[in-house]
């Protein structure tokens, strides 16, 4: 059986739709090289927790761009699990995360489905392209933070 060509996809001239897609497709395919077992976002999470112990909500909401109940229900989800506990944080008037033991094995055993998720994503583009992509998702996130600071 032949195999088809994916459809090409539609320009779309608005910026917050033409992101979300992009995000959606990009999600999916990191997803499908993690499995069932842990979502992109919460890796994203065990990631920053991984470099930054202990920080809280804000720090984390800020980071990742994660709204605040998004935040909370992954944070809620992954304490659950066992894979992240309570710590005090730098801001005294929020609570902090770390990792625990069964995170840090999680996060290393995902490393690897990660790895080979975005080695597919950058294969797909040209060296170039990949270089432009990730310069052109830190413009746009930085000016997108720039503009919901102005009121």
């Amino acid at each position: 059986m032949k195999r088809s060509q994916p459809p090409t996809l539609p320009d779309l001239e608005c910026a917050c739709a033409s992101v979300r897609r992009t995000s959606r497709l990009i999600t999916q395919l990191y997803a499908q090289e993690m499995g069932t077992h842990l979502e992109p976002s919460q890796f994203a999470l065990l990631t920053a927790l991984k470099s930054h112990p202990g920080c809280g909500h804000n720090v984390l909401g800020e980071a990742l761009g994660f709204d605040k109940t998004t935040l909370s229900r992954n944070l809620s989800l992954m304490k659950r699990k066992g894979w992240i506990n309570l710590s005090p944080a730098e801001d005294k008037r929020e609570r902090g995360y770390v990792m625990s033991a069964a995170g840090r094995k999680l996060l290393s055993t995902a490393k690897p489905a990660w790895t080979r998720a975005q080695q597919r994503l950058r294969d797909a583009m040209t060296a170039a392209q990949w270089d432009a992509v990730t310069k052109a998702f830190a413009v746009a996130a930085r000016a997108a933070h720039t503009a919901l600071k102005v009121e």
